[in-house]
Formats: structure tokens, sequence, C-alpha cells
């Protein structure tokens, strides 16, 4: 045996394959990885270990394994195999939200970046008054072509269509 192993470890666990558990088979639990010093074990990633502690039964998933034959020169150990598993009632690490942000330009006007329709309307309704205001018109009806736009635009079917914009567009005929 090999010197640096002393003892497997004073935890017991099970190994669920294909419906059938096998076991117990000893293992110090709190390495990284889980070390089970056996020579030959009938496993494949997707088994379950079944550590009991206090009573309870606590399941993990076998990501992926190795078999390590020892004596070695170069081993530390004797024949085991190393477990990389999960603990299948563990919560889940958080995943970072990724926001990918589509732009598309399509000419040099009407660039609109979130915000619905908002801009759009501005930049119309600004472009309406300023030929409203350099109309070749009486001021009387300058004034009277803006009081039927905010008229328009105080309709209740209008401000329905128009939604959230519609403080932008009353803001600038005032």
């Amino acid at each position: 045996m090999n010197l640096l192993l002393q003892d497997p470890g004073n935890d017991l666990v099970y190994i669920e394959h294909n419906g059938k558990r096998r076991g117990p088979y000893a293992c110090a639990f709190s390495t990284t990885p889980l070390r089970l010093f056996q020579v030959e074990l009938e496993i494949t990633e997707g088994d379950k270990i079944v550590r009991k502690v206090h009573g309870q039964e606590f399941v993990y998933t076998i990501n992926e394994f190795e078999y390590y034959s020892g004596g070695h020169s170069h081993s530390r150990f004797d024949p085991h195999y190393e477990l990389t598993i999960t603990k299948d009632s563990a919560l889940p690490k958080p995943q970072p939200s990724v926001t990918t942000n589509n732009i598309n330009i399509h000419g040099s006007t009407g660039i609109q970046i979130g915000d619905h329709n908002v801009q759009n309307l501005e930049v119309a309704l600004k472009e309406v008054l300023t030929s409203i205001d350099n109309a070749d018109a009486p001021k009387e009806e300058r004034e009277e072509a803006k009081n039927k736009l905010n008229a328009f635009l105080a309709h209740p079917l209008v401000s329905a269509a128009v939604g959230a914009t519609l403080p932008v567009a009353l803001g600038l005929l005032s």
C-alpha cells in the first residue's frame, strides 16, 4: 500500500447505476475530486452517488470520472477512481445576463435607439410645427392650425394610439 494513503476515509457512499444501488464504498467526501479506492467499479457519467448523513440522503451526479491504476512512481495513491460530481439539490449559480442591442441605421434621418417611437413622433411634430410657423399665412391662421393639431392630439382615440409619446407631442405645442 502507498505510504501516502493511510485510510480511504470515514464517509460511506453508494453508487446508483441503472436503478441499482451498490456499496457502501469508503471515501473522504470532503476532498475534491471524490476518490473511491476501488480496483473495479461499474460507473458511467450520469450515475448517482448517494451519501447518507444523519439519516438523510444527499444525491450527487457523476459528471466525469477517471481511473488511476496507482503503483507507479508518479502516482501518490493506490488504484482509485476520481469523480467530479455536482449535488443534485444545489441551487444553480446565477448566470450573468447578456444584453444584445441591435441598432439599424437606414439613411441619416430617423435614427432611433429605444423608447419605442417617441423620437420619431417628436421629430415629425417639430417638422410640422416649423412648417406651420414658416407658412406664408396670417398669424391667426397659423395659431388656428396649431390649435387644431392640439385638439387632434387630445382626442381619446389619438391618445390611445399614440400612447406614451403623447406628453412629448403635447409639450411641443405648449
